[in-house]
């Protein structure tokens, strides 16, 4: 797992310095994309957190139910 982040790290800063533009545009660029990354993961979590929660009320509204009927059916007998 090292080796592989070592490669990765060396892969980038080999770009970086043979990157066609200046250093300090290069690092802002790399900035830009790392942050409209976070934003996407962001928005992609609070949907799960989002779908979660929807769950999680249906799943509450079922166990209602199902006590309402089975006291009803305890009640009944």
């Amino acid at each position: 797992m090292k080796k592989a982040f070592y490669l990765i790290l060396t892969g980038v800063a080999v770009g970086i310095l043979a990157a066609p533009r200046k250093g300090s545009e290069t690092w802002q660029r790399i900035r830009d994309g790392f942050n409209d990354w976070q934003d996407g993961a962001k928005d992609k979590i609070n949907d799960a957190v989002s779908k979660g929660k929807d769950l999680v009320g249906k799943a509450n509204d079922a166990v209602d139910t199902a006590a309402v009927e089975t006291r009803e059916t305890v009640n009944g007998w």
